[in-house]
């Protein structure tokens, strides 16, 4: 039986620690679930023999079907499209999914792309080296015979900024992985004597580069604390924006934590013990912290802009694109509302209900079906 080809590399190195090692992972993990993972090969790089994953069933083996040279970041970036291309050739895959870069110069077999964002080119901050660097794959995506976006928002950027035809762009929603419920008073509080979170603590999630809003975060800490003992706690990778992040913390004296990395075992209880997920980010290609935040029990507030709507519903507090006055006043209503603070934790639960890794791969799974004009499962699948 002929296999369907998944760009595997995200699972490798620093991506899998990133929003898009959650995809795959997540959408690997909901193919397992409808009883299609079996049908799925990984492309590797360097000398990979597949990859591993957590399935409800324990942890599940996926082969590789095809490989291609492991290279410098740019380098693999620009090489990308010729060596795919060569790998596809000698592959008897039935279709390929590119689910970040990947994507091959010419291939005889369907090919499926997921764009997550195209925020280069949205946003200034970009240099015209990094735009330059992504222009070649963002060509490419008009060849594909499918383009999957995570949010209507990302479906019109494609179209107007990539000149994506709009028959050709299936809108999937990522799910919420399922560790990502509300902790027990017991874990929260273990997870505060583990960092030393001693008081409330508005919590900010992500890489905190300069679109994340982190400087929104700490003006609106700044002056919340004129009427509320409440701390700023942010938690993530930093990376290269680790000195910027310091410093911003800084100015909230004692009152801004950088957590690091926090792992799957801690950031459940993270969200869940927050007095507010905050999420000024400027913009989005979905917004995975906001629908984890909610999935976990906290109440949510971020500007309304890109992809936010769409993930938000009527749960989180949506302000105006920008306006920090406006997010601090959010903030200050439900810091003194306890009976408003809950409802919104009801329907921030409610909302992120919706969003599941198994809707997403049975909708992934029918853009392939489409694509092939024949079924992939068979009658009796979940």
């Amino acid at each position: 039986m002929r296999p369907i080809l998944i760009d595997g590399r995200p699972l490798q190195g620093d991506s899998a620690g990133r929003g898009i090692g959650t995809y795959l992972r997540g959408l690997l993990g909901g193919m397992a679930e409808i009883g299609v993972l079996d049908r799925v090969s990984l492309l590797g790089s360097g000398g990979g023999t597949g990859a591993r994953i957590r399935t409800r069933e324990g942890e599940t083996a996926i082969p590789a079907g095809a490989r291609v040279p492991r290279l410098e970041r740019r380098a693999q970036v620009l090489a990308d499209p010729v060596l795919v291309a060569l790998a596809l050739r000698r592959s008897r895959a039935l279709l390929y999914h590119a689910v970040e870069q990947g994507q091959p110069l010419r291939s005889a077999m369907p090919v499926v792309v997921t764009v997550h964002d195209l925020i280069p080119f949205l946003l200034p901050g970009y240099s015209w080296r990094s735009r330059l660097l992504r222009r070649p794959g963002m060509r490419l995506i008009r060849r594909a015979d499918a383009v999957i976006t995570p949010s209507r928002a990302t479906a019109l950027d494609c179209i107007r900024g990539a000149g994506v035809a709009e028959d050709r762009i299936h809108v999937v929603p990522h799910g919420l992985r399922p560790g990502c419920r509300p902790a027990t008073e017991d874990t929260v509080a273990a997870m505060r004597r583990r960092f030393g979170l001693v008081r409330p603590y508005l919590l900010g999630v992500g890489t905190f580069e300069p679109r994340k809003g982190l400087p929104h975060l700490v003006a609106v800490t700044r002056r919340l604390r004129r009427d509320h003992d409440v701390d700023l706690v942010v938690a993530g990778n930093q990376g290269i924006f680790q000195p910027s992040v310091r410093a911003q913390l800084a100015l909230l004296g004692g009152h801004g934590r950088d957590l690091g990395f926090v792992g799957d075992a801690d950031l459940p209880a993270l969200y869940t013990g927050a007095a507010a997920f905050v999420f000024p980010t400027a913009y989005e290609g979905f917004g995975l912290p906001l629908l984890e935040a909610m999935g976990c029990g906290a109440v949510a507030v971020a500007f309304a802009n890109s992809s936010l709507p769409e993930v938000a519903g009527e749960a989180a507090v949506l302000v105006p694109d920008g306006d920090r006055r406006a997010l601090g006043d959010a903030l200050a209503r439900l810091l003194s509302d306890p009976e408003e603070r809950a409802r919104r934790r009801r329907l921030g639960l409610e909302q992120a209900a919706r969003f599941t890794w198994t809707a997403a791969a049975r909708r992934t799974l029918s853009v392939y079906e489409e694509v092939l004009g024949e079924p992939l499962a068979g009658p009796g699948a979940p």
